[in-house]
């Protein structure tokens, strides 16, 4: 099983545990009352509780950490790199702090939800504190997830004095993909605002992913410079071809290859010339296609 496999396997266990899959199945059922206009919403609100996902996900973070530093000692070893490892640590107080206080932000919720409820106001308004704290759990789970593994990576390779590289799926947003294949050294930070697009989604350095919620991107130990430069082929040709989510708006996809094509970017001709047609007809047809 891969890094990305791991830590995508602690969310889901950390997400449909118990109290807190209990919790966002009421929710879900909630929002179809709410399509509904039924008049059980009152009755479902009043009678939940409020789920405890805190303790789980702290011990979550701590072993998306083990994941992400066991990858990248995996990494070192297979390419001959690996040297005597110091002290590397755990997890920072930033992604500890992530998934803190999730619990008394889940009774805030409910509370204020089944006060709503016992005052008489309309279902959108008595569903949407519950709504809301369910959106962010998921959220900030995700990311704390994803962030302690970049950092037990990062760990490994500083210690190890070994660059490390970024590494973002195909599909990944514009920001995402402008920062595949960049390289900073040990206890270095990658650089700041890279997108393919108009304007970055962050003016400071970073050390590692996540760019931003829901963030795939993960880094690795360099491996080799062609390592590198392929994924950053990858990431080129991934703009040129419009592989991306549906989150991202077409428009926008476009202007990305509007934007790369401008700069000649070093591609097979078919594929240039693939984005060139989309360019002017203002949408790509292999969107969801790797």
């Amino acid at each position: 099983m891969s890094a990305e496999d791991e830590l995508a396997k602690l969310e889901r266990q950390v997400l449909k545990a118990a109290s807190i899959g209990s919790y966002l199945k009421r929710v879900d059922t909630l929002r179809q009352l709410l399509e509904r206009a039924s008049p059980d919403i009152v009755a479902l609100v009043l009678a939940m509780r409020s789920p405890r996902v805190e303790a789980q996900a702290l011990a979550a973070v701590l072993d998306a950490f083990g994941v992400g530093a066991r990858d990248a000692l995996s990494i070192l070893e297979e390419s001959g790199q690996l040297d005597a490892i110091g002290r590397i640590g755990r997890p920072s107080a930033e992604a500890r702090a992530n998934v803190r206080g999730l619990d008394k932000a889940g009774r805030e919720a409910l509370a204020t939800a089944q006060k709503l409820a016992r005052a008489g106001a309309d279902a959108q308004a008595v569903t949407a504190p519950l709504i809301g704290y369910a959106n962010a759990v998921q959220r900030r789970v995700t990311y704390a997830v994803n962030q302690a593994g970049n950092e037990g990576s990062t760990a490994i390779a500083d210690a190890a004095g070994i660059p490390t590289v970024w590494v973002a799926e195909f599909n990944a947003c514009r920001h995402c993909l402008a920062y595949s294949g960049r390289v900073t050294s040990p206890g270095k930070k990658f650089p700041g605002g890279l997108t393919y697009g108009s304007k970055g989604l962050n003016t400071g350095p970073l050390k590692h992913p996540p760019l931003h919620p829901h963030c795939r991107c993960t880094v690795e130990p360099l491996r080799s410079k062609e390592y590198a430069s392929a994924l950053r082929r990858e990431a080129d040709r991934s703009v040129l071809r419009g592989f991306s989510l549906e989150s991202e708006s077409m428009g926008v996809r476009i202007d990305a290859a509007q934007r790369l094509l401008g700069r000649n970017p070093d591609a097979p001709k078919t594929v240039v010339q693939y984005a060139e047609r989309a360019v002017k007809r203002g949408k790509f047809t292999t969107r969801g296609r790797p």
